[in-house]
């Protein structure tokens, strides 16, 4: 049985990623579309109100700083309804304190949703339906506009990178929208709540009531996954049977978690070769094998395992939605087995295996600009990227990209300890069980995924405000560099020449997903070997 769920995640993940990577080809390029009139005159009518001009093309510069003003204007929305919460409509609840609300606001506009309250508890079904949900569409179209852009880079010469708030509308209107509409439906049919009421007050078996925390959770859910979100309604995200109703809700979970991602390299198949696209899918592929070898190598729980699902069931979801970076979890981390938990780290640490919705795929081209850099060093030849040289700024900004990572994970870990706020949080003593908690929690913040181990009881001024540096630098500060890199390539003439090793075909396939493990295993081994290795 097991494996039959495992083929029907993997199959249908990658079916409808065929679906829809076509069609997220032509949404880079701006080819027609099925319904194209229809959308055109509904698009339109955005451009119209917000005063775009549709034709108007960006530099890298203005795309970033046009993504960086929309996140900040989105992200004082959501932190002044956090805050204020006790005036607004819909079971107003107390407002949240500053770092709290600066932390939360900092995690959904990055699209990490980091969560260090509870949401049943603390927020109001105003401030979950109109601020988080909404900030569940506003973060993965800005990653997804981002890597659109960073695509049109290696296509495009001396045009642009195109228009952020064009791609921004679009991607929320012909794609998050339509998908996580019947998303929810297909929840609501499967037993997950859509309600506009706090609570649902039911009698017991002894004869008496129980009061039950309810709302808006079949929409919240669907986009939670689709947009590699991972914050829950609940505080135990879904392991809440609201928000994971049965095991057809937990496969149906795990492909929507995937499906956006692994679209991507089939979209750049289309655009830039077939072969290509194939083989940047299967280096993802092998990478979220190795995570899915190790989770299953070992019987987690049954301490922490949602009973519903098991050690299977909750494997294979962490294990998608780590490896996505949504972040959800339908089981606590600290039921899972230390094999597992490798597994996590490394979809934390690599980030392209597939990576978030949109930036796992420009994190993947950033570790094929490297490869191609290192094997041309390895065999004497310049390296060459589509017909285009690597300049050493290129290698530069790609080396500084990856390193951003560890240094973002590693200095606030140290900090964590130096200042004691670790030891207050987790005991005196420091195991490795401990350990792992606090890389795992700036592992988890710095690659804009979400899921953690300390949850509220890292609701303190220090975790509230350190992890929201590390998440905003983790996501701004890369997709920033991965722009640069992508302009920098718009200005680059194109040759026939030959790659040091031909993007695409078995050869490429294995030296990259090589390449990827051998740069992560170098960076990452010595604090695995401190925490995960040693419990």
């Amino acid at each position: 049985m097991d494996i039959v769920i495992l083929l029907v995640v993997l199959v249908g993940s990658l079916g409808l990623s065929v679906i829809f990577g076509r069609y997220i080809a032509r949404m880079i390029v701006y080819e027609k579309r099925p319904l194209e009139k229809t959308l055109g005159r509904i698009e339109n009518g955005f451009y119209k109100i917000i005063g775009i001009d549709r034709y108007e093309q960006m530099t890298w510069k203005q795309y970033f700083l046009a993504i960086v003003v929309t996140n900040v204007i989105a992200a004082g929305f959501l932190m002044a309804v956090l805050l204020y919460q006790n005036n607004l409509p819909l079971s107003p609840r107390p407002g949240l304190s500053l770092d709290l609300a600066f932390n939360t606001a900092a995690s959904f506009v990055t699209n990490t949703n980091l969560q260090h309250y509870a949401g049943e508890q603390q927020l109001s079904i105003f401030s979950q339906m109109v601020g988080l949900i909404f900030m569940m569409f506003v973060a993965p179209a800005s990653g997804i506009a981002a890597a659109f852009a960073f695509i049109r880079g290696f296509i495009r010469k001396e045009f642009g990178l195109g228009n952020f708030y064009v791609d921004f509308t679009r991607i929320i209107i012909t794609l998050l929208l339509p998908i996580s509409f019947f998303s929810a439906l297909l929840l609501l049919f499967l037993g997950a709540p859509q309600t506009l009421d706090s609570t649902i007050t039911i009698g017991t078996l002894q004869g008496g009531s129980q009061t039950i925390p309810i709302g808006p959770v079949a929409a919240l859910e669907s986009i939670k996954e689709l947009g590699s979100n991972g914050g829950g309604f609940f505080a135990a995200n879904s392991s809440h049977p609201f928000e994971n109703p049965t095991g057809i809700s937990n496969v149906f979970e795990c492909i929507l978690m995937l499906v956006i991602p692994l679209s991507f390299p089939i979209a750049y198949g289309y655009l830039l070769g077939k072969g290509r696209g194939i083989s940047i899918l299967a280096a993802m592929l092998i990478g979220f094998g190795v995570m899915l070898a190790l989770g299953l190598s070992e019987q987690s729980g049954p301490t922490g395992l949602e009973t519903r699902f098991g050690s299977f069931g909750s494997t294979l979801f962490l294990e998608s939605s780590v490896a996505t970076n949504t972040g959800a979890a339908n089981a606590a981390l600290t039921g899972m087995s230390p094999n597992a938990v490798i597994g996590f780290f490394l979809g934390m640490f690599v980030q392209a295996i597939p990576g978030a919705d949109g930036t796992g795929m420009m994190m993947m081209i950033i570790f094929v600009v490297l490869t191609l850099f290192l094997v041309g060093l390895m065999v004497g030849k310049t390296p060459e990227f589509m017909s285009m040289k690597i300049n050493p700024r290129d290698v530069k900004l790609a080396a500084f990209v990856f390193l951003i990572h560890p240094a973002l994970i590693l200095i606030p870990s140290v900090m964590a300890y130096t200042t004691e706020n670790a030891q207050n949080v987790l005991g005196e003593h420091t195991t490795p069980a401990t350990f792992t908690q606090v890389l795992y929690e700036y592992s988890s913040a710095s690659a804009n995924n979400g899921s953690d181990y300390l949850g509220t009881s890292a609701n303190t001024p220090f975790w509230n405000w350190s992890t929201a540096w590390i998440m905003l630098l983790g996501r701004y500060a890369p997709i920033g560099l991965m722009l640069a890199v992508a302009g920098s390539f718009t200005l680059r003439d194109r040759k026939e020449v030959v790659e040091p090793i031909k993007t695409s075909g078995f050869l490429f396939v294995g030296v990259l997903s090589v390449m990827v493990f051998i740069l992560t295993a170098l960076t990452f081994f010595p604090f695995l070997a401190m925490g995960p290795f040693s419990m």
